[in-house]
């Protein structure tokens, strides 16, 4: 089953993007549901939503979120995962922290400011049809790596 977005499109949205990110963001949640290997990509998706949208922007969580997609960008799933279930084992029953010996050798967010638009945004992970998949998993991947990076870069310029 397929859940197709559905955007307004004279409405832009508040990381730049010409129309909302938000439905595409709901979409891609529900999807990764019904698909396990598009699921592999939640911790990205979810980093990138947070540290593209003024509104989801926290920055007790940035930093952690930045060298999430660093790693994303440049691992990809894999690790990213193995790294969060590191975290999940080490936080159980002491609260929650996200900082991770692994992520160490990332740059976090700092004192860098939400940047005003990037490059790329969620409807990047769209194929020309609408849909997430219709290209294959590989493709789909290849566009999250691509996003995590264009959100890393546009922290960095």
């Amino acid at each position: 089953m397929t859940t197709r977005p559905t955007d307004d499109a004279a409405t832009p949205c508040e990381c730049g993007a010409a129309a909302a990110c938000r439905p595409v963001w709901y979409a891609a949640l529900a999807e990764e549901q019904l698909d396990p290997v598009m699921g592999q990509w939640h911790n990205t998706l979810v980093c990138v939503f947070a540290l593209q949208h003024a509104s989801m922007f926290d920055r007790r969580h940035a930093d952690s979120q930045l060298q999430f997609l660093q790693l994303a960008a440049d691992e990809g799933p894999d690790a990213v995962n193995a790294v969060a279930r590191s975290l999940r084992a080490r936080n159980k029953g002491r609260g929650f922290r996200l900082e991770a010996p692994e992520l160490s050798r990332y740059p976090g967010i700092g004192d860098t400011e939400l940047p005003a638009s990037f490059p790329v945004s969620l409807h990047h992970l769209l194929c020309a049809d609408g849909e997430f998949l219709t290209d294959g998993h590989d493709a789909y991947g290849l566009r999250m790596r691509q996003l995590a990076a264009a959100t890393v870069e546009a922290y960095r310029s």
